[in-house]
């Protein structure tokens, strides 16, 4: 009886409590379900998100061993302090023979110009000289020539006067050799008349003295002639005088052509001025090679040691000190934890709700319950697909549609900088209506 009595005052309250815990769920999940709804109305949200940063990978500019490995991981590091020597020895060894090479190259190039210079003025003096021999030359030309001109009128003038003064002679020849005919007539005819006592003896010697005067002014004459012949032979013998003057002509006309053709060669030499500064040019060129031949062993040098460009963090260590690298081998990963932003890839249906500037709450899965707040900077030109390596496209006509995600960059606040770069995160963006 007992036993019925509890069994039947059991059973209604089951009934309450299975009514009120029903109630209890209704009313939970309206209120989650609610606060669901009105988050997904508001709010973009992904987990598809993940912490991003700058790392850099320290690299070797130059092959070399590694002779200081000076960081570990994990050690701070500030902008510009040597992480990195590798030995510097060959590069030294380099540098002190590319210096050579251009000190070789500076004492050519000075030593050129110094050659220019000296025959500059060689082949300038050489010109003005060969020019005053041509002046000389054609000053001594024009000389002869005047001076043959001169000689041959003068002769000319010579012979003339000399064959005027030879006719001259004759005629006189014949003049007095007719007065003295003509007194020897006279005598002649006078002298049988005296002895035939027709005249004075007075008439007699008065005619023998007119022929003896005539007889001598034909003698005076004949001597004249004589005189004025051998002078006729001598100026005609000056003719030779004229042939002289004309060798002398014709030796100023090849003293005045060699002059020329020594002007000619002067003028040529100008050529070697041209070469010569093309070979000055050449040089340089090379002293320009040596100086860049120089300043890459000195850069060489330098890039012995690599430093950090930023103040960051070691992150990883991907050398050991004696190992030998190569030009572009990484050696160490360094990165700035407060250079960081979060990239969400949300999907192509939402992301029409997303604008720059909405304001961003970020959770991590390595801090729960700790909430950060970010803000979106820029959403990206292109969805991921696109910049996969293996292409999607589907030439077999086989197709599937499937939702595409476009990366967008969120600026995210973390004072403490407890956020990692690789870190996966949760984001919910404000939606705009």
């Amino acid at each position: 009886m007992r036993q019925k009595i509890v069994n039947s005052l059991g059973r209604p309250n089951r009934k309450i409590l299975f009514l009120l815990a029903l109630l209890i769920f209704l009313g939970l999940s309206i209120y989650f379900g609610g606060r669901w709804l009105i988050f997904r109305w508001h709010y973009v949200y992904t987990d598809d998100a993940q912490v991003k940063g700058n790392l850099i990978n320290l690299s070797a500019k130059v092959p070399g061993r590694i002779v200081g490995l000076l960081v570990e991981e994990g050690n701070s590091v500030q902008a510009g302090q040597v992480l990195v020597e590798i030995e510097k020895r060959d590069y030294i060894v380099a540098q002190a023979q590319a210096q050579a090479n251009l000190e070789m190259a500076n004492h050519d190039f000075s030593k050129s110009i110094t050659q220019l210079s000296l025959t500059a003025e060689r082949v300038s003096q050489g010109i003005e000289t060969a020019r005053a021999s041509l002046r000389e030359a054609q000053e001594g030309l024009k000389f002869s020539e005047d001076d043959a001109a001169l000689q041959v009128d003068r002769v000319n003038k010579e012979i003339e006067r000399a064959q005027a003064s030879q006719q001259a002679a004759l005629a006189k020849v014949a003049e007095a050799r007719t007065t003295m005919e003509t007194a020897r007539k006279e005598f002649a005819r006078t002298e049988p008349l005296f002895q035939q006592k027709f005249i004075p003896e007075s008439s007699r010697d008065n005619s023998e003295a007119a022929w003896q005067v005539a007889k001598s002014k034909y003698e005076v004459a004949l001597e004249n002639e004589r005189e004025a012949r051998t002078q006729f032979e001598l100026a005609k013998a000056n003719q030779r005088s004229i042939t002289l003057k004309q060798q002398n002509i014709r030796v100023a006309e090849q003293i005045l052509q060699k002059a020329r053709i020594n002007l000619s060669l002067s003028e040529e030499e100008k050529k070697q001025i041209l070469l010569q500064e093309e070979n000055i040019e050449l040089l340089k060129a090379k002293v320009k090679e040596a100086e860049a031949a120089y300043q890459l062993t000195e850069i060489r040098s330098q890039e012995t040691t690599i430093a950090s460009p930023i103040k960051g963090v070691v992150s990883k260590k991907l050398c050991e000190e004696g190992q030998m690298i190569q030009t572009g081998q990484p050696i160490l990963i360094v990165n700035d934890p407060g250079d960081k932003w979060v990239v969400a890839n949300v999907e192509e249906t939402k992301v029409r709700r997303v604008h720059n500037g909405a304001k961003v709450k970020i959770e991590a899965d390595a801090f729960p319950g700790k909430s950060f707040e970010g803000k979106v900077e820029s959403i990206g030109a292109a969805a991921i697909s696109e910049f996969a390596l293996l292409p999607s496209d589907n030439p077999s006509g086989n197709f599937i549609k499937i939702t595409q995600r476009l990366p967008v960059r969120i600026f995210v606040k973390d004072p403490e900088n407890i956020l990692k770069p690789g870190m996966m995160v949760v984001v919910a963006i404000e939606a705009s209506s």
